[in-house]
């Protein structure tokens, strides 16, 4: 059976208007593709069965739910760009690749580290395409999930951007990179809605899923609510807040900044991301300070001291030859040695220099 026509524009905004619905439509560069060149756009692969039980699952987690005071524990609304400074990264394209797993889940994983390590603004900008050609290979078509992509963040780890440009297009993992030294600790499948919604507010932003269909393609504003057109395909992507009451979650895609409000969107409460997907939540720790090479000779520094504290002479050469300290003084073969180890020191570590010569006196 031939796939029905989506709405033109003017008869689709009628339909929204028509059931009370909120949100705008416009033409997108999106909504003037073809079907096909659509579903490219798209890369959340599922089945019938994996949706089912899904389903079956969110509804038995529900029902223990409703049972707890978690769903009264949440505040009314959270959007992490704006939540005590803006903690969500830029909007990217995966362009006609089905790569939106890669993108949801780093997106997610880019906010986590932001609010882990309390740096709003920071555009950390990680690999999408390290995680998608590396962990899932030739996978434009069909897509990807979700377990494998954050079990390869957890146990492989993720590269920064610059180390792997993305670009769309199977291709083979990259030759030559470096071995990751950023991960994800752990991460978990979260049902309840009202778990979601403590997550979002005291961790972050989670990685969603969404059944797409035609209409959403012209999404333009406002809380999105499916009105008309066919089932294109499954989507990944970051849950970055929501809003009680608008009944929504709100949302960043991967289409770019010109789709959409500028790249996000909200997705009414009820619709497919709640009944038929999970949220994931990618547990971060704040990497420390990256270690000080000049750490390794403070040992060496403090010994010197010490001696040179018990050997007048030494001191004496060590003052003139490191410090500049007059008079020039006569001193060994060894003292000479000792004080050339010591301004090899700080001429990789001047700012040793200062203290060392105060301390030596």
């Amino acid at each position: 059976m031939p796939t029905k026509k989506a709405k033109n524009g003017d008869d689709l905004q009628s339909a929204i208007n028509s059931k009370g619905y909120t949100w705008e439509a416009a033409p997108t560069e999106l909504s003037a593709l073809s079907l096909e060149e659509q579903k490219a756009y798209l890369g959340l692969e599922v089945n019938k069965q994996e949706l089912q039980a899904t389903e079956r699952a969110i509804a038995a987690a529900e029902e223990l739910s409703s049972l707890s005071a978690a769903a009264f524990s949440a505040p009314p609304s959270v959007d992490w760009r704006n939540n005590g400074g803006n903690f969500v990264t830029p909007v990217k394209n995966q362009a006609s690749c089905g790569s939106c797993v890669s993108f949801g889940t780093l997106a997610t994983i880019e906010a986590r580290f932001n609010i882990k390590c309390k740096t709003p603004g920071q555009n950390r900008d990680y690999a999408e395409a390290y995680l998608f050609y590396c962990g899932c290979t030739n996978c434009c078509v069909p897509g990807w999930n979700f377990a494998p992509a954050l079990d390869f963040c957890k146990n492989k780890g993720i590269l920064q951007e610059s180390q792997f440009p993305y670009t769309p297009g199977n291709q083979p993992c990259k030759a030559g990179l470096p071995t990751p030294t950023l991960k994800i600790d752990s991460w978990a499948a979260i049902m309840p809605v009202a778990d979601r919604k403590n997550a979002l507010a005291t961790k972050g932003p989670l990685v969603a899923g969404l059944a797409v269909y035609q209409d959403f393609m012209s999404y333009k504003s406002g809380v999105y609510q499916h009105v008309s057109g066919s089932l294109i395909g499954y989507h990944a992507v970051s849950c970055i807040g929501y809003d009680d009451v608008h009944r929504c979650w709100i949302c960043k895609n991967s289409w770019g900044p010109g789709w959409g409000d500028s790249g996000f969107f909200k997705m009414g409460y009820g619709q497919s991301m709640d009944t038929q997907f999970a949220m994931y939540d990618p547990n971060v720790t704040c990497p420390g300070p990256p270690p000080n090479p000049c750490e390794q000779y403070l040992p060496a520094l403090r010994n010197v001291l010490a001696v040179a504290q018990t050997n007048p002479q030494l001191k004496r050469c060590l003052r003139y030859y490191v410090c500049g300290k007059l008079p020039r003084p006569v001193c060994t073969t060894q003292h000479i040695t000792i004080a050339r180890a010591v301004v090899a020191i700080l001429q990789k570590c001047p700012q040793y220099r200062a203290p060392w010569c105060a301390a030596l006196g």
